[in-house]
């Protein structure tokens, strides 16, 4: 198969691009930097694909790029919104979204896969909570958008469902959290997490019922007046600066680290499974345009997760179903379904 990957010099995308190709696939990278600045490990990464320097935002500089191939991967786009002013977010995410649609059709492709968010909900990133209905969450969740990078998301699949609509193009947006990838460079800084993480859940466990449900509650509402600063849109330098004072504090009690990872609901993702999900939204039998959640079948911190509820979301009591063990807050089983999807991986096992 003949796949153009935009953004495929990113995190996401230099992975993806190695992983089509390594399965016989051709691959053409489209991206905003000029070939001859990219650095030399991201070269080799992408080392045997195709290269054409792209501005999505720029339906001239993107016409044609896509005539010839069968697929498109589409990844570029600013990835949080502490990227840019709210307008610049908004504006390269949903016109570059609508401007790759547009020339996959003219090109004649009906097979898009873009990168959409655990974000599209609307939790994680919004300046405003909103109560959860039920767990696990699924795809017919409903969204409470307040920051323009989950706006843009929810842009971003109606943008795909209207080329469905339109044009026949079928594909799946898929909908990952966090992402990681195992480094060896930073084994180091991962087991001293790991081990703070595992001390704060055993602290956390030891406690009473009591004492849980009053840390947590004081954890929670701590949490959702961080999320009023706005803090997460505003310019990475500040942000950084920020969390460098909260690191000089030392680290931070054991509600506080079980908290950490609530708004994404503890879910997680490796680069590598993100890839399969990728290809596999590519090469599947299927028609239509599908928001699915990818993400690791277990939560992030290796507690069972209806504990985590108890006290975490102690006001949702519905279930889709029965939730049992460690198993992931946010469901996969529609991804499972449509396009075979299927982690191998959990950050909480070594290697």
């Amino acid at each position: 198969m003949k796949v153009a990957v935009t953004g495929g010099i990113g995190h996401v995308g230099r992975t993806t691009v190695r992983q089509l190709m390594a399965h016989g696939h051709e691959v053409r990278v489209l991206d905003r930097t000029p070939e001859g600045e990219i650095k030399p490990e991201v070269a080799e990464e992408i080392d045997g694909a195709a290269y054409r320097q792209v501005e999505i935002t720029d339906f001239e500089s993107l016409r044609g790029q896509l005539d010839g191939v069968d697929g498109v991967v589409h990844l570029a786009a600013l990835s949080s919104p502490g990227m840019g002013p709210e307008h610049v977010v908004y504006d390269i995410n949903t016109r570059g979204s609508f401007n790759v649609y547009r020339t996959a059709a003219d090109a004649g492709i009906t097979r898009v896969v873009s990168a959409s968010s655990i974000n599209a909900l609307g939790y994680n990133y919004g300046i405003k909570a909103f109560p959860i209905r039920y767990f696990p969450i699924d795809e017919a969740h409903p969204a409470f958008t307040t920051d323009p990078y989950s706006f843009s998301k929810r842009v971003l699949e109606e943008t795909a469902s209207y080329f469905w609509r339109r044009e026949g193009i079928s594909g799946v947006c898929l909908r990952f959290p966090g992402v990681y990838q195992a480094d060896p460079r930073r084994a180091e800084r991962h087991a001293h997490y790991a081990e703070m993480r595992n001390k704060a859940v055993e602290t956390f466990l030891g406690w009473s019922d009591e004492e849980r449900r009053s840390r947590a509650r004081d954890a929670i509402a701590r949490s959702e007046d961080f999320r009023e600063t706005r803090m997460k849109e505003r310019p990475f330098e500040e942000q950084r600066k920020h969390w460098e004072k909260r690191r000089s504090e030392g680290p931070p009690p054991p509600e506080m680290m079980l908290c950490w990872g609530r708004t994404d609901f503890w879910a997680l993702i490796n680069v590598l499974d993100v890839a399969q999900g990728i290809e596999k939204g590519l090469t599947e039998t299927y028609e239509g345009s599908h928001p699915l959640f990818i993400n690791e079948s277990r939560n992030f911190l290796g507690v069972e997760s209806e504990l985590l509820l108890r006290y975490y979301f102690p006001d949702v009591a519905d279930r889709k179903r029965e939730i049992t063990g460690i198993e992931a807050l946010v469901s996969n089983e529609r991804a499972r379904a449509l396009i075979e999807f299927e982690p191998k991986h959990w950050i909480g096992e070594p290697g």
